[in-house]
This record gives C-alpha cells, sequence and structure tokens, in this order.
C-alpha cells in the first residue's frame, strides 16, 4: 500500500537524519551543549510550524494535504542535499540541519492526517499496520546505520537522508487527485465528536476557546510533554548512554534497531487492542511504561541491559503512538483534525525542546546518570498528570479502527 510506503520512506529519514543527528553532529566537533541547542532550536521551530501548517491544512481548499506534504518533502530534500556540501562550516550546518529537523517534525502529524481523512472517507487503512511498517523501517536501517558509521563515519548521511526525501515525495506525489479531493470534501462534525473549535471568524479565538472547553485534553498535553521529555532525551543522547555501558555506534545501532523492531508487532496488535479496550485505557497503559523503560535505563550497567530496556518500547511508544493519533480522530471535530493531529505532534515536539536543551546541559555539569535521573522524574510528572486529563472514550474502539478493516486499500 502507497501509504504504507510513505510512513516506511518518512520513519527512514527520519532514523537517518535525526535518530543519527547526534552522532553526526558530534563527528563534526559539536559538543553536547551545542548539539542540545540544534535540536532544540528545531523542535522550538515544529512547535510553531505545525499548529500554522495544520490551520492552513484544515482551512484552504486550493491545495491538498498531498500536495502540501510533497511541498514540505521537496524543502527537507533541498536542506539534506545542502548539509552534504556544508560540513566543513560550523554555522551552516547548525541552520541547515535545524531547518530540516523543523520541517521534518511537521511533516508528522501531516502523514497521520492523511491516513485519517482516508479512513474517515471510509477507504480500508490499517493506520497501526502502516506506522508499524515505518518501525521495521527505522529498525533495519538503524541497525545498517550504525554498523556503516561505525566503519566509514558520518558524511554520506546527509546523502541517505536526501534519497528517503526523495523517494517520499514521489509516494506521496501518486496519491491520485480523486483520492485526495474525496478525503477533503467531508467537513461535517459526527455528533460523538466532543471537542469544539470556538469562533470560526478568528483563529486565535477558535485556540483559546478550543483548550479552555476542553481543560483535560490540555492537562494531557502538558502530560505528554513531559513524558516524551524523557523519551527523546534517551533517544537524542543514545550515543552516550550507550557509550557510559561500554558500547559504540554499532551497539547504539542495535539498541535503536530493537526498540524499532518490536513496534510492529505491537502496532500491528494495536489493531486487535482497540476493539477489545477503550483508547483512553491504551493510553495510560503505555504512560506507565514509559516510565518503567526510562527506570530501566537509568539502572543499566552494561549494553544487554540497555537491549532489555529497549525492549518496552512495545508497551509505551509502540502503543501510543497509534491510540494517541486514534484517540484525537475520536474527540476532535473532523473539520479540525489537521490541528488536533497537531496539537498532540507540538505537545510531543514540546518535550524534544526540553529534552534537547536540559539533556545536553546534565550531560555536560552530571553526566548520563543525572541526565536519565531527570528524565524519569519528568516521565513520573508526565504518567500522574496523564492519568488526570486522559478522558473515557465510552466507544470500544475507535469508529476509524472499524473502517480500516474493510477489504479495500489505497492504491
Amino acid at each position: 500500500m502507497k501509504y504504507s510506503a510513505a510512513h516506511s520512506f518518512y520513519w527512514s529519514v527520519m532514523c537517518s537524519s535525526i535518530g543519527f543527528a547526534s552522532i553526526f553532529l558530534l563527528s563534526k566537533h559539536f559538543s553536547n551543549s551545542q548539539i542540545g541547542l540544534v535540536l532544540a532550536l528545531a523542535n522550538i521551530f515544529a512547535v510553531l510550524l505545525q499548529p500554522a501548517v495544520a490551520a492552513f491544512a484544515d482551512r484552504t481548499r486550493k491545495i491538498s494535504m498531498k500536495d502540501l506534504i510533497v511541498v514540505l518533502t521537496a524543502a527537507a530534500g533541498a536542506l539534506a542535499a545542502a548539509r552534504s556540501f556544508s560540513a566543513g562550516s560550523f554555522f551552516v550546518l547548525a541552520v541547515l540541519l535545524t531547518l530540516e529537523s523543523a520541517i521534518l517534525y511537521t511533516l508528522q502529524p501531516l502523514v497521520n492526517s492523511l491516513g485519517m481523512q482516508f479512513i474517515n472517507k471510509g477507504v480500508g487503512i490499517n493506520f497501526g499496520l502502516a506506522r508499524g511498517m515505518g518501525s521495521i523501517s527505522y529498525a533495519v536501517l538503524s541497525v545498517l546505520l550504525g554498523i556503516f558509521v561505525d566503519g566509514f563515519g558520518t558524511d554520506l548521511l546527509p546523502v541517505i537522508s536526501t534519497g528517503f526525501y526523495i523517494a517520499l515525495g514521489i509516494v506521496i506525489y501518486m496519491f491520485t487527485k480523486k483520492q485526495s479531493a474525496d478525503t477533503e470534501s467531508d467537513t461535517v462534525c459526527p455528533e460523538n465528536r466532543k471537542l469544539t473549535s470556538g469562533p470560526k471568524n478568528a483563529d486565535t479565538n477558535r485556540l483559546v476557546s478550543f483548550f479552555t472547553h476542553n481543560k483535560k485534553f490540555a492537562a494531557l498535553m502538558i502530560a505528554v510533554s513531559f513524558t516524551f521529555c524523557s523519551h527523546t532525551m534517551i533517544n537524542n543522547y543514545l550515543i552516550q548512554i550507550t557509550e557510559n555501558v561500554g558500547g559504540t555506534a554499532k551497539e547504539m545501532g542495535i539498541a535503536t534497531g530493537i526498540a524499532a523492531a518490536i513496534e510492529l508487532p505491537a502496532m500491528i496488535l494495536f489493531g486487535f487492542l482497540v476493539k477489545k479496550i477503550r483508547c483512553s485505557s491504551i493510553l495510560k497503559f503505555s504512560l506507565f511504561f514509559f516510565t518503567l523503560k526510562a527506570a530501566l535505563t537509568m539502572s543499566a550497567t552494561n549494553v544487554w541491559m540497555l537491549y532489555v530496556a529497549q525492549i518496552f518500547q512495545f508497551s509505551s511508544y509502540a502503543l501510543f503512538i497509534p491510540a494517541s493519533v486514534y484517540y484525537v480522530n475520536e474527540i476532535i471535530c473532523k473539520e479540525d483534525l489537521a490541528k488536533g493531529q497537531a496539537f498532540m505532534t507540538s505537545a510531543i515536539t514540546l518535550g524534544g525542546v526540553a529534552a534537547s536543551l536540559l539533556g545536553g546541559f546534565l550531560l555536560d555539569i552530571s553526566g548520563v546518570r543525572g541526565m536519565i535521573f531527570a528524565g524519569l522524574i519528568a516521565t513520573a510528572l508526565g504518567l500522574v498528570i496523564g492519568l488526570y486529563g486522559i478522558e473515557r472514550v465510552e466507544v470500544k474502539g475507535c469508529r476509524s479502527e472499524e473502517v480500516s478493516s474493510q477489504e479495500s486499500s489505497v492504491s
């Protein structure tokens, strides 16, 4: 399916550009704090871009979601290609990677929303499977890149990213105009959607109204930011964590590969779970395991213990991602669907801002243990706030999962 291929290429470029950003920048003589600043700025720009781009996607009828994704993909690909020729310039390299990463983060809710648009129209897409294909692509590539970087260095990473951007753009472009137009034609808000958008004549009023009338959803966003502060801290600085327990880039690639590979069965299993267990319950369950994963990472004293901690990606991140997408799809009006997905992604991205700034700083002053301990506190706070902020979804399984079981597929 084209949508599965889109996720595969998107998460492949996430691996080569974001997953290996710390290794790439360390090879260019960036300090931990400087790496943290670059990644934090990327997340800050993404937080600003995501709601703006999502609001534009919800409002415009001149540019389809498909075309918007293609344009942003081309822009990010051009920045990745430029990185290949800027290895000797510290400032230029930092700017290019910051902008590329910001656009790449901004693409995520749009790719998710494209899938939800098809699902809401009755096109049979198994989102969990498609997202799982992205995870397995990330897993395989992370292992291969770990071996490649360990043997040949980091200079070809931007070239590899450019190739994946081209592939992603081609796959998205191949979605037919009829499919894209059909998914954007229905903007009626179903009766079982609970969140309202506020006045339609002022974007600012709509945003304020959105959160003032849905305080628990706002609390959930705070919980997600705390949780992903810890999660992103571990991911961004996994090479430092791996080296602290005696590993190298090769072992880091294996650790990343384990976490990514185990996401596939979890996301396939999600399609079954969501029919038996409420989306809200799955979200709460996943937040608990984020906390457990952080605790196990902090206690690791060798690479094998680190590998064990990575296995808990199965019950934390791998369940949280599809559950959060379906949860938002269940409670937010269809006309604001892209905006709703962007709010969730922005909360994740805000956690990334804190992780990047705080992680690099803590690494320099207190080492790996101090950094992971701070992350553990953050994810524990996220669990507590999340238990309050996640509202019970009365319908077992999200409406979108029911239609995803249909035989038809996007082709």
